[in-house]
Formats: structure tokens, C-alpha cells, sequence
């Protein structure tokens, strides 16, 4: 290959040289003559002297106008190469400051945001973070700083100033600031956990009530300890009234009526019959276990009409072991020994369980049964 391309070079010096060998000669036989008058004036030349001249002028009248052209056109292609250096720069300052935040480097990305924010594309972002870095190295005055440039640069970034403000303040556990930043929040589900935790703290119970329904909907292990928190919260207020503290229960979304909600409200309502109205609706629309012995061991104002109740359950629930055992603590109640120990029976040889067995070694040691009531409150103790 090198040696083709040796061969074709010597070809093209040859031709070049016998080419201007052949030139020269002509030239040298046969000048030309040329005159050229104006306005009194002539000008006398050889004809190849002249075609020199005109080539030569037409070559640096070329190049002096492309040399022109660069130079005026420089200075903007200048301008365009220092912006686009200036904007890499302000990316990797930004990159890097990211970076150091994330590392716990608060003071050092902070310089980083901040110096790149004239030339970033994102300036609003790098101020955001930079108030993160200070919030973190508990400046305030910087972070408020930095919070009000990024409203000024940015009208539309208001909503997200008042987020991520919002997030800061819960992060040093100032919830009342927290709860001043998120009026301005947008409605979303991120947002509506932010402000169900942010009342949560506040303990202001009523308020957080009006996003219980949008809370369910949205789900989560986290919600749902808040929802459950703020239900029983309402319900166990002090100072109700027992008409107030079952309208409390009522407003309540259905899923957080829990037996847990409702025996926290029975246990806080000062009226047995109010206690056994309630616990006789919410057993009727929820059947549970601790429920029906709440019911059981209400006092003895109510029990002749829970007896009564219990009664009418019996064609439903004849093989239910929970429902034997109310009945039976109805009947203890009544002082009907006998029924209550067979009501005891029955739910034992249905689903033992440890209360059963207590009762039955009650109503045995009672009877001076000694030896079996013990063997009832072992039975108990094992569960």
C-alpha cells in the first residue's frame, strides 16, 4: 500500500514539473504584449505577467473576504463556545452539589448549588436544594433565603416551594410551620399523607376528620395507623356528652368502625343503656368476639333486656361459641348459676377459651367444688 501510494505521488510531481516546463517555454517564446490606456494613463505588460496579476488578485480578494467574514462572525461563534462552557460547568457544579447533599456534604453542596445557579438550566431546582442543605445545617435565615428566590425566579414554582418547605419543617418536627406550608400544597395523595401526619402531631382531630374518606382511599399501613389513631382520638375526647360521642362514632367512614373504635367510645359513654344500645347495633352489624363479651359483662342495670337480646341471637348462633359465652356472663349476672354454667359448657366444648374456663372455675369454687374449679383456672391459665 505505502508503496503504490510513493508511485502515484512521483507520477503527480512529474506532470506538475513537466507541466510547468512546458509553460515556462511557452511563456519565454511568446510573452504577449498587453496595453491598457485611460484618462492619458497606459499600462504596459506581458500577457502572462497580467493573468499572473489577475489570478493573484482573484485568490486574495477570496480569501481576504473569508478572512473578513471569520472575524466579524468570531465574536458570536466566541460568545456561543464561553455559553456552552458556562452551562457544562453549572451542570457539573449542579451534579456535584447533588452528590454532596446526598452524602450528609451539606455546607460544601451547598456552595456548589448555589454558585452554578446563575448558568443552570434548572436554577429554580438548584435553589430548592441548596434550602435543603442549609435546612439541614439548621440555617434558617438562608434557607428562607433561598425559599423566596425560588418564588421570585419561578411564579409557577409556588406549589413545590410549599412542599418542599412543608417536608423540612416535618423533618425538624416543626408541625405548625409544616401545617402553614401545606395550605399552599397541592391536593395529592404525597400531600395528603403529609398533612393526615402533620394534624396527627398537632392533635387536631376534627380537622384531620374531613380527609378521613380521601385517607382510606388512599391506602397504605401508614394511613391507616393515622385513620385508626385519629378514630379513636374523636371518640375518646374528653368533655362529650354520650349523644355527642356516638354522632363522633357515627361520622366516622365505615371502615374505622373498628370493635377496637367501638369499645373505646362504649368504655368513655357514661350511660349503660347508651352503652348496650351501642354495643347491641354494633354487634348486629359486626359480629365479633370482643364485641359479644363487652356485651356479656355490662353491668347489671341492662340485664334483663340483654338477656333478652341474647335470647333472640340463639336460633342464629346456637353453634357459636362466642355467643354461648355472652349468654352465659348475661346469666351469671342474673344470678341463674345453673344456665350459666351450662352456657360456659357449651362454649368450651365448641372453641375453648380462657374466659370460659375462668367463669366455670369461679362458678365451681362458689359451689365449694374446689378441687374443679382448679382444674378450670388451669385450663384457663394454659389457654
Amino acid at each position: 500500500m505505502g508503496e503504490r501510494r510513493l508511485n502515484r505521488t512521483l507520477i503527480y510531481l512529474f506532470v506538475v514539473v513537466l507541466a510547468a516546463v512546458l509553460l515556462g517555454t511557452w511563456m519565454h517564446r511568446d510573452p504577449g504584449y498587453v496595453l491598457i490606456s485611460y484618462a492619458g494613463h497606459t499600462l504596459q505588460t506581458s500577457l502572462w505577467l497580467l493573468i499572473g496579476f489577475v489570478l493573484v488578485t482573484v485568490v486574495v480578494l477570496r480569501y481576504g473576504y473569508r478572512f473578513v467574514a471569520l472575524m466579524i462572525t468570531s465574536g458570536g461563534r466566541l460568545s456561543a463556545w464561553r455559553e456552552a462552557r458556562r452551562k457544562d460547568k453549572a451542570t457539573n457544579f449542579t451534579m456535584r452539589g447533588m452528590a454532596l447533599m446526598y452524602q450528609g456534604e451539606f455546607e460544601r453542596a451547598e456552595r456548589y448549588l448555589v454558585s452554578a445557579v446563575e448558568d443552570s438550566d434548572v436554577p429554580a431546582m438548584n435553589l430548592l436544594w441548596a434550602a435543603r442543605s442549609a435546612d439541614a445545617e439548621g440555617r434558617s435565615d438562608k434557607r428562607d433565603e433561598y425559599l423566596q428566590r425560588v418564588s421570585a425566579l419561578d411564579t409557577g414554582m409556588g406549589p413545590a416551594v410549599a412542599v418542599a418547605a412543608a417536608e423540612m419543617a416535618m423533618a425538624r418536627r416543626d408541625w405548625h410551620q409544616a401545617h402553614q406550608f401545606l395550605a399552599d400544597a397541592p391536593d395529592n395523595d404525597h400531600v395528603l399523607l403529609m398533612r393526615a401526619r402533620t394534624l396527627a402531631a398537632l392533635e387536631r382531630w376534627q380537622e384531620l376528620s374531613e380527609w378521613l374518606p380521601a385517607l382510606i382511599r388512599t391506602g397504605g399501613e401508614q394511613v391507616k395507623m393515622i385513620a385508626d389513631s385519629c378514630a379513636l382520638a374523636l371518640v375518646t375526647q374528653e368533655g362529650l356528652g354520650d349523644n355527642e360521642r356516638r354522632r363522633q362514632l357515627d361520622r366516622l367512614p365505615v371502615e374505622l368502625m373498628t370493635p377496637t373504635v367501638t369499645l373505646a367510645c362504649v368504655r368513655h359513654l357514661s350511660e349503660e343503656t347508651a352503652k348496650e344500645q351501642l354495643l347491641k347495633r354494633a354487634i348486629r352489624n359486626h359480629w365479633h368476639p370482643d364485641l359479644l363479651v363487652a356485651y356479656g359483662q355490662l353491668g347489671s342495670a341492662t340485664v334483663a333486656a340483654r338477656l333478652k337480646v341474647a335470647n333472640g341471637w340463639s336460633s342464629a348462633h346456637y353453634n357459636d361459641a362466642d355467643y354461648h359465652l355472652c349468654r352465659g356472663l348475661i346469666l351469671e349476672q342474673s344470678n341463674d348459676f345453673t344456665k350459666a354454667r351450662e352456657a360456659f359448657e357449651r362454649s368450651l366444648a365448641l372453641s375453648p377459651g380462657p374466659l370460659a374456663s375462668e367463669r366455670l372455675g369461679y362458678l365451681a369454687s362458689f359451689e365449694g367444688d374446689y378441687k374443679r374449679g382448679i382444674e378450670f383456672f388451669k385450663q384457663a391459665i394454659r389457654g
